[in-house]
């Protein structure tokens, strides 16, 4: 597969800005639900801890929307450096499908399977 055109890494480059944008908005949401309106955590409530269970659910998506923000960083910082598009395990070009589907991706599907079975 030849290298991704100037268009397609302006392409990509916008699509991982507008990602970047609705997860810095979500993190501000979460972190404003999960902290309440004075920054500290909800008080359990006598329902049985419904508040505590928002709350544990907020901070878990906080914490994969703060890795997809660096994940997305680092794809645009990939973009700069003349590397978007090529897998971190294997160098071969990363398939445009899968780059339209997660354009944040590091590896082609067969390393990110290594990579999640442990073998990379």
């Amino acid at each position: 597969m030849k290298r991704l055109t100037p268009k397609e890494l302006e392409d990509y480059e916008q699509r991982l800005r507008t990602m970047l944008a609705v997860l810095t908005g979500d993190i501000d949401r979460l972190e404003a639900e999960a902290l309440g309106d004075r920054g500290v955590p909800h008080e359990v409530s006598a329902e049985g801890g419904t508040d505590s269970y928002s709350q544990e659910f907020s901070l878990e998506l906080l914490e994969r929307d703060e890795s997809t923000v660096r994940e997305v960083l680092q794809a645009l910082d990939r973009i700069k450096g003349g590397s978007f598009g090529a897998c971190e395990g294997c160098g071969s070009m990363i398939l445009k499908e899968r780059l339209k589907l997660v354009p944040h991706a590091r590896n082609c599907i067969e390393c990110q399977r290594k990579e999640e079975q442990g073998l990379l």
